[in-house]
Formats: C-alpha cells, sequence, structure tokens
C-alpha cells in the first residue's frame, strides 16, 4: 500500500499521526482517486516504479518491486512457500503478482481499509486467485490470526504504523520458524541535523502530506528489531532507480506553492500532491532512501549469525 507514509525513532506522542478509525476513513474514501494518479499503471497497487536495467515501461516498473520480493523470497526459503502474508496489502496488487511467482502458495492480505478488502476481493475473482488470496480487515498493529507465514511482506506500509515495536511484534507471532520479513519503504538517510531547516521543512511536508508519524533511519530500525528478537539479514538501495523529473513531476513542483499558500493541504488529494514533491526533493538530496529490507528472527532466522552488509 502507498501513499501515506514511520519519524525519527519509536513513536512521538506529539507526532503520531491518525489514529486506526481516521486511518481507515482517509483510506476508505480516497484509495479509488488514489489508484487512479497512482504509478501503477494498471497494476492494482499505488507503488514506486523502479526503472531498473531492462524494464520498457510503466506497467514493468510498476511490476519491478514485485519481482524483487520474489528473488527475495526464493533466496531465503528452502522451498517454496506455502504461506504469504501482506501487511498493508491494498487492493492487493502485490499478492496477486507474488500469487503468480508461487502458484502453490496461499496468500493472506491485512488492511485498515473496508474499501479496500472490498476491491481487492472482486480483483482476486476476476484473476482466479480467490481460492489462494484472502483479504482481512484490520489494523496490523494489533493482528492475530491462526497463521503463520513463511514470508512477511509489507510494500510501503510500514511507515504508517505508529510504533515499531508492534509492527514487529505482529511479524514476530505470524512468522514460521525460518520465515522472513520484508520490508519495502521510506527510511531516512540521516537525523536531520540543527540547523538543516530546508531538509526539516521537507521532511515535514512529506511526513505530513503522506499522513507519516514515524519516518525513521534504518539504524533506528534495526535497533527496534534487536530488542524484537529480529536481526536484519538484507538491505538494498532502490532509489536510483526511481524516476523524480517525470512531467508530471515538474508539474507537481510547479503548483505545490500555490496548493501551500492557498491551504488546500486540507483536502487529501493536494495534501498527496504536496508530500509527494517533498518526497522526491528528498530522495533527490539523498536525505531519504526508498530501502529493501530483509529480516530474519534471531532464534531460527535463515542465513546464519551476523548480518549482510548493504547492497
Amino acid at each position: 500500500m502507498t501513499l501515506c507514509r514511520l519519524s525519527q525513532g519509536p513513536a512521538n506522542p506529539d507526532n503520531a499521526g491518525m489514529c486506526s478509525h481516521e486511518l481507515q476513513n482517509y483510506y476508505d474514501r480516497n484509495t479509488a482517486p488514489f489508484l487512479r494518479i497512482g504509478s501503477s499503471a494498471g497494476g492494482h497497487a499505488i507503488h514506486r516504479g523502479l526503472w531498473a536495467t531492462g524494464v520498457r515501461n510503466g506497467r514493468e516498473a510498476a511490476e519491478h518491486v514485485n519481482t524483487l520480493l520474489a528473488e527475495r523470497i526464493r533466496a531465503c526459503a528452502s522451498g517454496p512457500p506455502r504461506l504469504l502474508l501482506d501487511l498493508g496489502c491494498g487492493v492487493g496488487g502485490t499478492m496477486f503478482s507474488l500469487a503468480r511467482a508461487f502458484p502453490r502458495a496461499r496468500l493472506h492480505g491485512v488492511t485498515i481499509s473496508a474499501k479496500q478488502v472490498t476491491l481487492a476481493r472482486e480483483l482476486a475473482q476476476s484473476q482466479g486467485l480467490q481460492a489462494r488470496c484472502r483479504f482481512s480487515r484490520a489494523n496490523f498493529e494489533e493482528l492475530s490470526l491462526q497463521l503463520r507465514a513463511d514470508a512477511i511482506v509489507a510494500v510501503e506500509s510500514f511507515v504508517h504504523v505508529s510504533r515499531p515495536e508492534r509492527f514487529l511484534a505482529t511479524c514476530r507471532r505470524h512468522l514460521a520458524p525460518g520465515g522472513v520479513v520484508l520490508i519495502v519503504d521510506d527510511f531516512l538517510d540521516h537525523p536531520v541535523p540543527p540547523g538543516a531547516h530546508a531538509m526539516q521543512r521537507t521532511i515535514d511536508r512529506f511526513r505530513d502530506g503522506w499522513r507519516v508519524p514515524g519516518l525513521c533511519t534504518l539504524e533506528t530500525l534495526d535497533a527496534v528489531a534487536v530488542k524484537s528478537g529480529f536481526r536484519r539479514l538484507y538491505a538494498h538501495d532502490l532509489s536510483p532507480l526511481i524516476r523524480t523529473h517525470r512531467p508530471r513531476d515538474r508539474l507537481v513542483a510547479l503548483v505545490s506553492p500555490p496548493v501551500r499558500l492557498l491551504g488546500l493541504t486540507r483536502h487529501p488529494f493536494w495534501a498527496n500532491v504536496v508530500g509527494g514533491h517533498a518526497l522526491n526533493r528528498a530522495i533527490r538530496e539523498g536525505w531519504i532512501r526508498y530501502r529493501l529490507l530483509t529480516l530474519g528472527r534471531r532464534d531460527t532466522g535463515p542465513g546464519g549469525p551476523g548480518r549482510m552488509p548493504e547492497a
């Protein structure tokens, strides 16, 4: 799920973002327009397009993150996965792609939006995947399902959680022995230094526009992961694969200042526009990195002791 984005460090009571009920209403009202203006090119998701070598068009760019997830799952698993869990599944775009990559797997998606559950079930039916893809409406910080997944994925949804330790506790409850957690999301490259006013303004506009109360550094996540019984196995910076100078990006750069001056950011559409413009600048400046991470449980996780360096 894309579109709203966590802050430097664990939850800040002065920057707690929307409560779960408000977030549910936000997505129930805005999923349809966000899908129309998102970059998924018909892929039933609002994820960033990744323009890797060999990617020829917008649809392939939107699908590339799912290709990378499937590759990481194969690299970490001792065999084909039997059950995959998607936390923040949106309307199912990533799940459908993984269902095609792993034709014997069952998949379960969780979203806080009832509207997204309805759309996801309709899309699964239209693709003949309803028997293998199931969807639940729930707050994944408080999730308790009777299942253990071989892999848990969270694409552009981790940043919505109010406390990273709650997200990781959910993963621990639902991860099978030897399973992995895969996160694709935005992370601060480094804490905002004192006096770095341009960086602070840009990060704040991104956080406010995309409803991200807890954007954090990779080091912050690592520290919380260790306390939660996980360790980082893999990290890869996908930021160089994002195009931030498309024609529509230049248009957004022109309209964002008057939108802010007119106070239009109280409307979700315009808040998303301004937040997206801030995110593009933060990525160009190297202030935010779009990363693919793999976490394993410290007691049973794959890969042996230690941590792989960032690719």
